[in-house]
């Protein structure tokens, strides 16, 4: 394993789904969710998140609490981490927000891709590009790349194609799971770790480590022991 430290931080419904099949319904915010989001990123020097979910929300998750960003000065951070989207297809609008927010932009992506897509000069000029294999992402030179340059902690945000890909790399060393009071039911909505799925003999087991309860928000963290 890495030395980076790697925490995996979601949220999802009682009934287990990481948004409604809508995914760009509007919901009403959830203060209690975000102060915790906002502290775990806090604490990164690196925010993984999915190509899918910056689609879906046009940015990235930017710290504004003013404890937190002294605390990440005590500490010799920059302002915000870095966040680093990972998409092996590239497709990515130059036009997201995402690509004018004031912070260090990566992308992760492939040779392929930057060899296909119409947009590869464009982005090059708003974000740094890295290629981490010809067509599937390589998630050992990711790692390897991350702590020449400095990075002890990540914080990965999913969506489930992200976590999936981690938890098959063996990268996740903990979890944060919110559990919402809410049920947003559907066969097609997204669920926190897609992929292929594991049968039960090969399933990543996770430790309970910690549970916190604000009003009928659920905080459990886990820590992954296989």
């Amino acid at each position: 394993m890495s030395t980076i430290q790697t925490t995996m931080v979601l949220a999802m419904t009682a009934d287990g789904k990481i948004s409604a099949v809508d995914p760009k319904a509007p919901r009403e915010p959830n203060v209690v969710d975000r102060a915790h989001l906002e502290y775990q990123v806090s604490l990164a020097d690196l925010v993984l998140v999915g190509a899918g979910t910056i689609r879906a929300e046009g940015g990235t998750f930017a710290i504004s609490d003013r404890e937190l960003l002294a605390a990440r000065e005590v500490r010799g951070q920059s302002p915000q981490p870095i966040t680093c989207v990972v998409s092996g297809s590239l497709n990515l609008s130059p036009d997201l927000p995402f690509l004018s927010q004031d912070i260090e932009r990566w992308i992760f992506t492939t040779r392929t891709a930057l060899e296909r897509s119409s947009d590869t000069t464009t982005l090059q000029k708003l974000t740094e590009l890295i290629d981490l294999g010809d067509t599937d992402l390589d998630w050992d030179r990711a790692y390897t790349l991350m702590a020449e340059r400095g990075i002890h902690k990540v914080v990965a945000l999913g969506g489930g194609s992200l976590t999936a890909a981690l938890v098959q790399a063996g990268r996740i060393d903990d979890w944060w799971l919110t559990i919402w009071p809410l049920i947003f039911g559907g066969k097609n909505a997204p669920s926190p770790v897609e992929g292929e799925g594991f049968l039960p003999d090969a399933a990543p087991h996770l430790e309970l480590i910690e549970t916190r309860q604000v009003g009928s928000n659920l905080f459990l963290h886990y820590r992954t022991v296989k």
